[in-house]
């Protein structure tokens, strides 16, 4: 689970090294450090049956809109919300 940001230049390693990208799930981290699943940001489906090159779009544009609307309305006050992006290996 990353940041934003961190998920933001995964998603751009594993475009340059065609990793195949399956989804993402949303993930909140609490103030006392504690981890859960986000109830709001629930992310993607299995998304192998599209081409890496959409599946990679798909997940970052849906992952720039539940950032822009955590930013504005957070669904946990004082909760960071994390991104894991599922991959094939």
């Amino acid at each position: 689970m990353v940041c934003y940001a961190d998920a933001i230049k995964l998603l751009h390693l594993f475009e340059k090294n065609d990793t195949q990208v399956l989804g993402w799930e949303g993930w909140l981290k609490y103030e006392n450090g504690s981890i859960g699943p986000s109830q709001k940001y629930q992310g993607t489906v299995d998304l192998s049956e599209m081409t890496n090159t959409s599946a990679i779009a798909l997940v970052k544009s849906t992952i720039m809109q539940a950032h822009t609307e955590w930013e504005k309305h957070p669904e946990v006050n004082r909760a960071v919300l994390l991104f894991c992006i599922i991959t094939k290996t």
